[in-house]
């Protein structure tokens, strides 16, 4: 297994980190799932627990003593052990109950463990998409400083010839020096974005390996919002779990019903004591004895204990009715929301990328004219900011477009 893990992260660092290889990196080493994996094997053993009542048990045995005032019936010292052997053939069915509500149990751990993962699969999608957000803005801001340099540079030269007044200088370096801070900033925000990510996947990510981009064509057109939430409906695992631990809790009070009923065990015990010990021709203590029979016991009275467990379970049981109509809301709520999200992300992403096209060819004809003497400095810089913003609003439209889909697949478990 570590070998694998060498050969995999290697791999990852020659190729280029993927969503995908960061999405099965933090569902092999994420500490929540590797929580809920021992939660599905503790329940698993809960159930064996319980299949044990349909086996027979056996008990060995061993007692001594010694009587201070022994009596002509009494024998001291004395000693003997033995073997007890019993089976039950009846117990009003509360084994079998018992069993069905640890089976539900085990099905809550695992729908429980799906909801957990289809969480982090999101959760590392939010952290891959930020971490881009954050490297194509270094990429806007250095393309910013760098065009901002290179007119300040050129405006400098035309300062000294006379031909501009130092003011029309300043104003450039002023947002020069803005761009510079911006591009730390973006920087700074990189770093934190690349932190999320690796604690996420739990991979450390070198400094020399790339992210591959996202597909924007992995975006497809949504289904009715009717049909979505009959799907939401269908798949979620949280309402899954909510009805299997409901069934668990009936399983228990079904359960309960068997102490009402009388309980047939079948037991045999062979017994040897420490001598035979006889009077004449009678035996009172023989050396060893086998015995066999079959005990019927039946509780008639328990002090109303089993009804008030009866009652406390369908009153817990009444609570997951309730917790199931209120997540049936908050889904519902959920859906909504993410499914216009997604229909405003594809008009954003429309609108900005016209946006900045618009914006390229405004700065082009700007710095031409601005080159000629045609327009003041002030123009120019909010032609290159504007193109600055309109770059940053059309990647974060790309990115945002993306998350609202994997959102709304996320809602709809699918």
């Amino acid at each position: 297994m570590r070998i694998f893990l060498v050969l995999a992260t290697t791999i990852m660092a020659l190729n280029g980190l993927t969503l995908s290889e960061s999405i099965d990196s933090a569902l092999s080493n994420s500490p929540t799932v590797l929580i809920s994996k021992s939660d599905i094997a503790y329940n698993k053993h809960l159930k064996d627990e319980s299949i044990g009542g349909y086996h027979p048990t056996l008990q060995a045995k061993f007692s001594w003593q010694d009587i201070e005032n022994p009596t002509a019936f009494s024998f001291s010292p004395s000693y003997n052990y033995g073997l007890h052997l019993k089976y039950n053939l009846f117990n009003g069915m509360s084994d079998y109950y018992n069993i069905e509500s640890k089976e539900s149990d085990l099905n809550v751990a695992k729908y429980k463990k799906n909801a957990i993962m289809a969480d982090l699969k999101l959760e590392v999608i939010v952290a891959y998409t930020n971490y881009l957000k954050a490297k194509k803005l270094i990429k806007s801001q250095t393309q910013q400083l760098e065009s901002l340099t290179k007119q300040y540079d050129n405006t400098n030269v035309k300062y000294e010839q006379g031909i501009i007044a130092k003011n029309d200088l300043l104003l450039i370096d002023v947002e020069r020096l803005n761009a510079q801070q911006s591009l730390f900033k973006a920087k700074s925000d990189l770093k934190i974005a690349k932190s999320n990510l690796e604690n996420i996947i739990v991979h450390k990510i070198s400094e020399s390996e790339t992210i591959v981009d996202l597909d924007e064509n992995l975006v497809k057109e949504p289904q009715e919002l009717s049909y979505l939430e009959d799907t939401m409906f269908k798949n979620r695992s949280e309402i899954k779990a909510i009805l299997a631990k409901n069934k668990s809790l009936l399983s228990q009070r079904d359960a309960l019903s068997g102490n009402y009923l009388p309980k047939v065990n079948l037991e045999a015990s062979h017994q040897i004591n420490d001598k035979q010990r006889s009077s004449g021709t009678t035996v009172f203590q023989s050396k060893d004895q086998t015995t066999y029979g079959v005990n019927v016991t039946w509780s008639i009275f328990s002090g109303f204990k089993n009804l008030a467990m009866k009652k406390a379970i369908l009153e817990k049981s009444n609570q997951q009715v309730f917790e199931l109509h209120q997540l049936k809301l908050d889904l519902k709520k959920q859906l909504i929301q993410a499914y216009e999200n997604l229909k405003v992300a594809k008009s954003a992403k429309r609108v900005a990328l016209r946006a900045k096209e618009s914006a390229q060819e405004n700065y082009r004809i700007t710095a031409d004219r601005y080159s000629y003497g045609d327009v003041d400095t002030l123009t120019l810089l909010v032609s290159q900011s504007n193109l600055t913003q309109a770059i940053n609003k059309n990647n974060d439209a790309y990115y945002n477009l993306y998350l609202a889909d994997k959102v709304l697949k996320r809602i709809i478990a699918e």
